[in-house]
Protein backbone atom coordinates (compact mmCIF):
# COMPACT_ATOMS: atom_id res chain seq x y z
CA UNK A 1 0.00 0.00 0.00
CA UNK A 2 1.23 3.19 -0.62
CA UNK A 3 -0.03 6.81 0.52
CA UNK A 4 -1.04 8.89 -2.22
CA UNK A 5 -2.51 12.36 -0.91
CA UNK A 6 -4.78 13.59 2.25
CA UNK A 7 -7.95 14.83 1.90
CA UNK A 8 -9.61 17.33 3.89
CA UNK A 9 -13.47 17.26 5.47
CA UNK A 10 -14.36 20.01 7.12
CA UNK A 11 -17.86 18.98 8.32
CA UNK A 12 -17.84 17.47 10.66
CA UNK A 13 -14.02 17.30 10.81
CA UNK A 14 -11.58 14.61 9.28
CA UNK A 15 -9.41 13.19 7.11
CA UNK A 16 -9.69 11.26 3.84
CA UNK A 17 -6.63 8.86 3.01
CA UNK A 18 -6.29 8.69 -1.04
CA UNK A 19 -3.79 5.41 -1.60
CA UNK A 20 -3.20 2.74 -3.64
CA UNK A 21 -3.35 -0.71 -3.14
CA UNK A 22 -2.44 -3.55 -5.91
CA UNK A 23 -2.42 -0.88 -8.50
CA UNK A 24 -6.08 -0.05 -7.41
CA UNK A 25 -6.98 3.87 -5.60
CA UNK A 26 -8.94 3.62 -2.96
CA UNK A 27 -9.89 5.99 0.03
CA UNK A 28 -10.18 5.44 3.85
CA UNK A 29 -12.03 7.62 5.92
CA UNK A 30 -10.68 9.12 9.73
CA UNK A 31 -13.01 10.34 11.69
CA UNK A 32 -11.82 13.28 13.80
CA UNK A 33 -15.42 14.17 15.41
CA UNK A 34 -13.50 15.54 18.83
CA UNK A 35 -11.54 17.79 17.05
CA UNK A 36 -11.82 21.30 18.59
CA UNK A 37 -10.13 24.34 18.86
CA UNK A 38 -8.36 23.56 22.07
CA UNK A 39 -6.83 19.59 20.10
CA UNK A 40 -3.20 19.15 20.52
CA UNK A 41 -2.65 18.60 16.67
CA UNK A 42 0.80 16.97 17.44
CA UNK A 43 -1.06 14.27 19.61
CA UNK A 44 -3.76 13.33 17.79
CA UNK A 45 -1.30 13.01 14.77
CA UNK A 46 0.80 10.67 16.73
CA UNK A 47 -2.44 8.56 17.64
CA UNK A 48 -3.40 7.82 14.29
CA UNK A 49 -0.39 6.80 13.25
CA UNK A 50 -0.03 4.56 15.78
CA UNK A 51 -3.25 3.38 14.05
CA UNK A 52 -2.82 3.44 11.06
CA UNK A 53 0.04 1.68 8.91
CA UNK A 54 -0.14 4.41 5.96
CA UNK A 55 0.99 7.14 8.26
CA UNK A 56 4.46 7.22 8.33
CA UNK A 57 7.03 9.09 10.24
CA UNK A 58 8.07 10.55 6.74
CA UNK A 59 4.10 12.15 6.50
CA UNK A 60 3.86 12.73 10.07
CA UNK A 61 4.62 16.52 9.25
CA UNK A 62 2.25 17.01 6.71
CA UNK A 63 -0.58 15.02 8.81
CA UNK A 64 0.36 17.74 11.96
CA UNK A 65 -0.38 20.58 8.85
CA UNK A 66 -3.20 18.86 7.49
CA UNK A 67 -4.95 19.05 11.56
CA UNK A 68 -3.81 22.19 12.22
CA UNK A 69 -6.06 23.34 8.89
CA UNK A 70 -9.25 21.47 10.46
CA UNK A 71 -8.36 23.20 13.78
CA UNK A 72 -8.15 26.75 12.14
CA UNK A 73 -11.55 26.69 10.08
CA UNK A 74 -12.97 25.24 13.34
CA UNK A 75 -11.95 28.48 15.03
CA UNK A 76 -12.82 30.55 12.28
CA UNK A 77 -16.38 29.08 12.53
CA UNK A 78 -16.69 29.72 16.31
CA UNK A 79 -19.71 30.37 17.98
CA UNK A 80 -19.56 33.92 17.57
CA UNK A 81 -21.53 33.83 14.32
CA UNK A 82 -21.68 36.04 11.80
CA UNK A 83 -24.64 39.10 10.59
CA UNK A 84 -26.22 37.10 7.82
CA UNK A 85 -27.79 40.17 4.77
CA UNK A 86 -31.06 39.31 2.66
CA UNK A 87 -29.53 38.20 -0.97
CA UNK A 88 -31.64 37.41 -3.05
CA UNK A 89 -35.80 36.68 -3.00
CA UNK A 90 -36.84 33.80 -4.90
CA UNK A 91 -40.51 34.27 -6.21
CA UNK A 92 -40.38 30.46 -6.48
CA UNK A 93 -43.73 28.96 -7.03
CA UNK A 94 -47.35 29.57 -7.81
CA UNK A 95 -48.49 27.93 -4.59
CA UNK A 96 -46.20 27.17 -1.27
CA UNK A 97 -42.99 25.73 -0.88
CA UNK A 98 -43.15 21.93 0.88
CA UNK A 99 -39.47 21.78 1.22
CA UNK A 100 -35.83 22.79 0.39
CA UNK A 101 -32.24 21.64 0.27
CA UNK A 102 -28.82 22.84 -1.16
CA UNK A 103 -26.13 20.67 -3.34
CA UNK A 104 -22.91 20.08 -1.96
CA UNK A 105 -21.30 23.25 -2.99
CA UNK A 106 -24.01 25.57 -2.44
CA UNK A 107 -24.30 26.58 -5.62
CA UNK A 108 -28.13 25.11 -6.40
CA UNK A 109 -31.14 25.15 -3.99
CA UNK A 110 -34.13 23.02 -4.62
CA UNK A 111 -37.60 23.82 -4.02
CA UNK A 112 -40.94 21.47 -3.69
CA UNK A 113 -44.26 22.88 -4.06
CA UNK A 114 -48.18 22.41 -4.07
CA UNK A 115 -47.85 23.52 -7.41
CA UNK A 116 -46.81 20.02 -7.90
CA UNK A 117 -43.08 21.18 -9.34
CA UNK A 118 -39.60 20.99 -8.36
CA UNK A 119 -37.59 23.77 -9.29
CA UNK A 120 -33.57 23.76 -9.40
CA UNK A 121 -32.41 27.62 -9.07
CA UNK A 122 -28.52 29.44 -8.96
CA UNK A 123 -28.15 30.73 -5.36
CA UNK A 124 -25.52 33.70 -6.94
CA UNK A 125 -27.98 34.84 -9.78
CA UNK A 126 -31.62 33.90 -8.08
CA UNK A 127 -32.70 32.38 -11.52
CA UNK A 128 -34.71 29.36 -12.40
CA UNK A 129 -32.42 26.73 -13.89
CA UNK A 130 -34.76 24.20 -14.51
CA UNK A 131 -38.58 22.97 -13.34
CA UNK A 132 -39.43 19.64 -12.93
CA UNK A 133 -43.03 18.91 -13.93
CA UNK A 134 -44.95 15.55 -14.14
CA UNK A 135 -46.20 15.03 -10.37
CA UNK A 136 -49.99 14.83 -10.35
CA UNK A 137 -50.03 16.26 -6.91
CA UNK A 138 -48.15 18.27 -4.45
CA UNK A 139 -44.50 17.82 -4.37
CA UNK A 140 -43.51 17.38 -0.68
CA UNK A 141 -40.04 15.80 -0.53
CA UNK A 142 -36.98 17.28 -2.32
CA UNK A 143 -33.62 15.68 -2.45
CA UNK A 144 -29.92 15.75 -3.84
CA UNK A 145 -27.64 12.63 -4.22
CA UNK A 146 -24.95 13.82 -1.71
CA UNK A 147 -22.33 13.96 -2.35
CA UNK A 148 -22.35 14.34 -6.57
CA UNK A 149 -25.47 15.92 -6.61
CA UNK A 150 -25.87 14.93 -10.08
CA UNK A 151 -29.67 13.78 -9.55
CA UNK A 152 -32.64 14.94 -7.60
CA UNK A 153 -35.29 12.48 -5.63
CA UNK A 154 -38.75 14.24 -5.27
CA UNK A 155 -41.78 12.43 -3.36
CA UNK A 156 -45.50 13.07 -3.99
CA UNK A 157 -48.87 13.19 -3.00
CA UNK A 158 -49.68 11.75 -6.41
CA UNK A 159 -48.66 8.39 -4.26
CA UNK A 160 -45.10 8.18 -6.45
CA UNK A 161 -41.47 9.61 -6.36
CA UNK A 162 -39.48 10.47 -9.26
CA UNK A 163 -35.47 10.57 -10.11
CA UNK A 164 -34.65 13.52 -12.46
CA UNK A 165 -31.16 14.65 -13.71
CA UNK A 166 -29.96 17.55 -12.27
CA UNK A 167 -28.09 18.51 -15.27
CA UNK A 168 -31.18 18.21 -18.22
CA UNK A 169 -34.44 18.14 -15.84
CA UNK A 170 -35.50 15.02 -17.66
CA UNK A 171 -37.35 12.45 -15.45
CA UNK A 172 -34.96 9.26 -15.19
CA UNK A 173 -37.48 7.13 -12.98
CA UNK A 174 -40.74 7.18 -11.40
CA UNK A 175 -40.87 5.08 -8.69
CA UNK A 176 -44.70 3.45 -8.18
CA UNK A 177 -45.95 1.44 -5.81
CA UNK A 178 -47.75 2.85 -2.59
CA UNK A 179 -51.26 3.70 -2.43
CA UNK A 180 -51.19 6.31 -0.16
CA UNK A 181 -49.11 9.58 -0.56
CA UNK A 182 -45.21 9.89 -0.48
CA UNK A 183 -43.75 12.27 2.15
CA UNK A 184 -40.25 11.30 2.43
CA UNK A 185 -37.81 10.31 -0.40
CA UNK A 186 -33.89 10.24 -0.07
CA UNK A 187 -31.30 8.64 -1.74
CA UNK A 188 -28.80 6.47 0.08
CA UNK A 189 -25.18 7.89 0.02
CA UNK A 190 -22.62 5.69 -2.03
CA UNK A 191 -25.36 3.64 -3.55
CA UNK A 192 -28.10 3.87 -6.29
CA UNK A 193 -30.77 3.19 -4.42
CA UNK A 194 -33.92 5.39 -3.18
CA UNK A 195 -36.15 4.87 -0.04
CA UNK A 196 -39.69 6.38 0.48
CA UNK A 197 -42.10 6.55 2.89
CA UNK A 198 -45.44 6.74 2.71
CA UNK A 199 -49.12 7.59 4.28
CA UNK A 200 -49.80 3.88 3.19
CA UNK A 201 -48.23 2.72 6.70
CA UNK A 202 -44.84 1.81 4.20
CA UNK A 203 -41.61 2.33 3.14
CA UNK A 204 -40.19 1.08 0.25
CA UNK A 205 -36.62 0.30 -1.38
CA UNK A 206 -35.99 1.50 -5.23
CA UNK A 207 -33.04 0.45 -7.42
CA UNK A 208 -31.96 3.91 -8.90
CA UNK A 209 -31.25 2.75 -12.45
CA UNK A 210 -33.86 0.41 -13.37
CA UNK A 211 -36.83 2.14 -11.00
CA UNK A 212 -37.61 -1.56 -9.44
CA UNK A 213 -38.59 -1.97 -6.42
CA UNK A 214 -36.28 -4.31 -4.24
CA UNK A 215 -38.10 -4.01 -0.89
CA UNK A 216 -41.04 -2.95 0.60
CA UNK A 217 -41.33 -2.87 4.16
CA UNK A 218 -44.50 -3.46 6.20
CA UNK A 219 -44.50 -3.25 10.24
CA UNK A 220 -45.82 -0.10 11.36
CA UNK A 221 -49.71 0.13 12.01
CA UNK A 222 -49.98 4.09 10.78
CA UNK A 223 -48.47 6.96 8.44
CA UNK A 224 -44.70 6.62 8.36
CA UNK A 225 -43.89 9.75 7.96
CA UNK A 226 -39.88 10.29 8.11
CA UNK A 227 -36.93 7.92 7.44
CA UNK A 228 -33.19 8.06 7.17
CA UNK A 229 -30.25 5.88 5.98
CA UNK A 230 -27.74 4.34 7.94
CA UNK A 231 -24.96 6.88 6.63
CA UNK A 232 -21.87 4.51 6.91
CA UNK A 233 -22.71 1.57 4.98
CA UNK A 234 -26.17 2.48 3.65
CA UNK A 235 -27.50 -1.12 4.73
CA UNK A 236 -29.97 0.00 7.48
CA UNK A 237 -33.07 2.69 6.87
CA UNK A 238 -34.68 3.97 9.97
CA UNK A 239 -38.70 4.70 9.83
CA UNK A 240 -40.52 6.62 12.43
CA UNK A 241 -44.27 6.81 12.32
CA UNK A 242 -47.96 8.01 13.78
CA UNK A 243 -48.02 4.42 15.57
CA UNK A 244 -45.64 6.01 17.73
CA UNK A 245 -42.62 3.39 17.08
CA UNK A 246 -39.60 3.55 15.15
CA UNK A 247 -38.07 0.56 12.91
CA UNK A 248 -35.04 -0.32 12.08
CA UNK A 249 -34.74 -2.26 8.52
CA UNK A 250 -32.08 -3.75 6.67
CA UNK A 251 -31.80 -3.27 3.41
CA UNK A 252 -30.78 -6.50 2.14
CA UNK A 253 -33.83 -7.83 3.51
CA UNK A 254 -37.51 -7.14 3.73
CA UNK A 255 -37.99 -8.06 7.29
CA UNK A 256 -37.83 -5.59 10.31
CA UNK A 257 -34.53 -5.72 12.55
CA UNK A 258 -36.01 -3.47 15.64
CA UNK A 259 -39.06 -1.83 16.88
CA UNK A 260 -38.03 0.58 19.18
CA UNK A 261 -40.61 1.74 21.57
CA UNK A 262 -41.56 4.35 24.49
CA UNK A 263 -43.38 7.32 22.71
CA UNK A 264 -47.17 7.96 23.64
CA UNK A 265 -47.49 9.30 20.50
CA UNK A 266 -46.93 10.49 17.17
CA UNK A 267 -43.42 10.78 15.75
CA UNK A 268 -42.74 13.54 13.91
CA UNK A 269 -39.01 13.09 13.09
CA UNK A 270 -36.01 10.53 13.25
CA UNK A 271 -32.45 11.08 12.65
CA UNK A 272 -29.08 9.49 12.75
CA UNK A 273 -26.04 10.93 13.99
CA UNK A 274 -23.24 11.08 11.80
CA UNK A 275 -21.76 7.94 13.05
CA UNK A 276 -24.86 6.46 13.13
CA UNK A 277 -24.37 5.15 16.18
CA UNK A 278 -27.31 7.44 18.03
CA UNK A 279 -30.87 7.71 17.06
CA UNK A 280 -32.80 10.72 18.02
CA UNK A 281 -36.59 10.70 17.72
CA UNK A 282 -39.21 13.68 18.25
CA UNK A 283 -42.75 13.17 19.25
CA UNK A 284 -46.35 14.84 19.53
CA UNK A 285 -46.34 13.26 22.87
CA UNK A 286 -43.55 16.47 23.98
CA UNK A 287 -40.56 14.48 24.14
CA UNK A 288 -37.56 13.66 22.56
CA UNK A 289 -35.58 10.08 22.91
CA UNK A 290 -31.92 9.11 22.19
CA UNK A 291 -31.44 5.95 21.31
CA UNK A 292 -28.30 3.34 21.21
CA UNK A 293 -28.69 1.66 17.85
CA UNK A 294 -26.30 -1.01 18.62
CA UNK A 295 -27.92 -1.33 21.89
CA UNK A 296 -31.02 -0.36 20.27
CA UNK A 297 -32.53 1.10 23.48
CA UNK A 298 -33.78 4.45 24.72
CA UNK A 299 -30.64 6.31 26.45
CA UNK A 300 -32.66 9.34 26.98
CA UNK A 301 -35.76 10.92 27.43
CA UNK A 302 -35.78 14.84 27.02
CA UNK A 303 -39.43 16.21 27.52
CA UNK A 304 -40.79 19.58 26.63
CA UNK A 305 -43.84 20.04 29.21
CA UNK A 306 -46.95 21.04 27.54
CA UNK A 307 -45.59 20.73 23.84
CA UNK A 308 -45.04 18.44 21.06
CA UNK A 309 -41.77 18.38 20.00
CA UNK A 310 -41.47 18.96 16.17
CA UNK A 311 -38.46 18.40 14.62
CA UNK A 312 -35.11 17.08 15.88
CA UNK A 313 -31.48 17.52 14.99
CA UNK A 314 -27.56 16.42 16.03
CA UNK A 315 -24.70 18.69 15.29
CA UNK A 316 -22.33 17.37 12.60
CA UNK A 317 -20.33 15.71 15.40
CA UNK A 318 -22.84 14.06 16.84
CA UNK A 319 -22.01 16.02 20.34
CA UNK A 320 -25.21 17.81 20.64
CA UNK A 321 -29.21 17.57 19.67
CA UNK A 322 -31.17 20.03 19.20
CA UNK A 323 -35.22 20.05 19.13
CA UNK A 324 -38.11 22.48 18.12
CA UNK A 325 -41.21 22.91 19.88
CA UNK A 326 -44.68 23.66 19.68
CA UNK A 327 -44.27 26.41 22.50
CA UNK A 328 -41.71 28.77 20.38
CA UNK A 329 -38.83 27.27 21.58
CA UNK A 330 -35.98 25.36 21.12
CA UNK A 331 -33.80 23.26 23.17
CA UNK A 332 -29.96 22.12 23.04
CA UNK A 333 -29.09 18.84 24.80
CA UNK A 334 -25.33 17.06 25.32
CA UNK A 335 -25.75 13.82 23.18
CA UNK A 336 -23.40 12.34 25.42
CA UNK A 337 -23.70 11.23 28.95
CA UNK A 338 -26.26 12.89 31.09
CA UNK A 339 -28.23 14.76 28.44
CA UNK A 340 -27.93 16.99 30.24
CA UNK A 341 -29.26 20.66 29.05
CA UNK A 342 -27.27 22.95 27.13
CA UNK A 343 -29.24 25.77 25.71
CA UNK A 344 -33.49 27.32 25.92
CA UNK A 345 -33.94 29.42 22.60
CA UNK A 346 -37.14 31.57 23.82
CA UNK A 347 -38.28 34.33 21.25
CA UNK A 348 -40.54 32.73 18.97
CA UNK A 349 -43.65 33.84 19.00
CA UNK A 350 -45.43 30.88 17.51
CA UNK A 351 -44.33 27.00 16.99
CA UNK A 352 -40.81 26.46 15.94
CA UNK A 353 -40.92 23.53 13.32
CA UNK A 354 -37.32 22.86 11.72
CA UNK A 355 -34.47 23.02 13.42
CA UNK A 356 -30.72 22.66 12.19
CA UNK A 357 -27.56 23.47 13.30
CA UNK A 358 -24.21 25.32 11.34
CA UNK A 359 -22.03 23.23 9.67
CA UNK A 360 -19.01 23.98 12.34
CA UNK A 361 -22.00 24.05 15.30
CA UNK A 362 -21.49 27.22 16.63
CA UNK A 363 -25.27 28.22 15.46
CA UNK A 364 -28.61 27.07 15.43
CA UNK A 365 -30.96 28.09 13.16
CA UNK A 366 -34.70 27.76 13.60
CA UNK A 367 -38.10 28.34 11.52
CA UNK A 368 -41.59 29.67 12.43
CA UNK A 369 -44.81 30.13 11.77
CA UNK A 370 -44.18 33.46 13.37
CA UNK A 371 -42.94 34.12 9.68
CA UNK A 372 -39.18 34.69 11.25
CA UNK A 373 -36.60 32.17 11.37
CA UNK A 374 -33.18 32.79 13.54
CA UNK A 375 -30.12 32.65 14.13
CA UNK A 376 -28.81 31.39 17.76
CA UNK A 377 -25.79 30.87 19.60
CA UNK A 378 -25.90 27.20 20.19
CA UNK A 379 -23.91 27.34 23.39
CA UNK A 380 -25.59 30.12 25.14
CA UNK A 381 -29.19 30.40 23.78
CA UNK A 382 -28.67 34.04 22.62
CA UNK A 383 -30.44 35.29 19.73
CA UNK A 384 -27.55 36.19 16.77
CA UNK A 385 -30.21 37.76 14.69
CA UNK A 386 -33.60 37.47 13.39
CA UNK A 387 -34.19 36.53 9.60
CA UNK A 388 -37.93 38.30 9.12
CA UNK A 389 -39.69 39.52 5.44
CA UNK A 390 -41.61 36.27 4.80
CA UNK A 391 -45.59 37.33 4.46
CA UNK A 392 -46.54 33.61 5.79
CA UNK A 393 -45.39 30.89 8.29
CA UNK A 394 -41.52 29.17 7.52
CA UNK A 395 -41.95 25.51 6.58
CA UNK A 396 -38.66 24.75 6.05
CA UNK A 397 -34.66 26.51 6.51
CA UNK A 398 -31.39 25.06 5.38
CA UNK A 399 -27.56 25.61 5.91
CA UNK A 400 -25.17 25.39 3.06
CA UNK A 401 -22.71 23.26 3.66
CA UNK A 402 -19.77 25.75 3.69
CA UNK A 403 -22.45 27.27 6.38
CA UNK A 404 -22.09 30.86 4.20
CA UNK A 405 -25.68 31.02 3.18
CA UNK A 406 -28.80 29.95 4.32
CA UNK A 407 -32.30 29.56 2.54
CA UNK A 408 -35.31 30.52 3.87
CA UNK A 409 -38.60 28.48 2.51
CA UNK A 410 -42.25 29.99 3.32
CA UNK A 411 -46.10 29.05 2.80
CA UNK A 412 -46.18 32.95 0.97
CA UNK A 413 -44.98 31.35 -1.93
CA UNK A 414 -41.07 32.34 -1.90
CA UNK A 415 -37.62 31.61 -0.70
CA UNK A 416 -34.98 33.88 0.37
CA UNK A 417 -31.30 33.01 0.44
CA UNK A 418 -29.16 34.77 3.01
CA UNK A 419 -25.80 35.53 3.25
Amino acid sequence: MKLLKFHLRYHPPGITLEYTKKGIVRNKDIDLLELDSNSDVKVIANEIKQKEVLITEEVLEQLQQCLETLKKRIEHEGPAGKRFYIYKTLVTHLLPVTNVSFDRAGNRCITGSYDRTCKIWDVDSGTEIKTLSGHQNVVYSVAFNYPICDMVVTGSFDKSAKVWSAASGQCVATLWGHSGEVVAAQFAPKAHKVATASMDRTAKLYDVVTGAELHTYVGHKAEVIALQFDQNDCQSIVTGSFDGTICLWDTRVKDCVAVLRGHCAEVSGVQYSWDSSLLASASLDGSARLWDVRQRNCVATLTTPGAEVLDVSFDWAGRRLATAGSDGAARVYEARADCRSLAHMQGHSEEVSKVCFSPAGGSLLTASADKTARIWNSNTGNCLQVLSGHQSEIFSCAFSYAGDTIVTASKDNSCRIWR
